[in-house]
């Protein structure tokens, strides 16, 4: 995997990292078929010892109703993510994902 930008590293050290609680589902479902060597707890766990990450706190209703806009993927992951963001502002949002990349403008790698 490439390693993060100078802009995406200067997101994560100026504010507060929030992510979608889906992706501790997400974390937790590599894990299973392992795509991931730990479980998302430990992962998350680790991440807070790095970084400051909370989970965000928005509404799931609200969130999953702006997901059913985000028809340019049918990965219910993904959808989630993005509305995520979206839903808090169109808020910046880092990922290695190109296909995410391409359809969401604030995505950052």
């Amino acid at each position: 995997m490439k390693r993060i930008s100078k802009d995406a590293g200067r997101l994560i050290e100026s504010a507060t990292c929030r992510i979608s609680p889906i992706v501790v589902l997400e974390l937790e479902t590599l894990y299973e078929i392992k795509r991931s060597d730990g479980p998302a707890q430990a992962v998350i766990l680790q991440l807070r010892s790095v970084i400051e990450l909370e989970i965000c706190g928005l509404p799931f209703g609200r969130v999953t109703e702006m997901a059913c806009y985000e028809a340019w993927t049918r990965d219910p992951f993904d959808r989630m993510i993005v509305a995520q963001a979206r839903a808090g502002g169109n808020a910046p949002l880092i990922t290695a994902d190109e296909h995410i990349l391409k359809n969401y403008s604030r995505a950052v790698w």
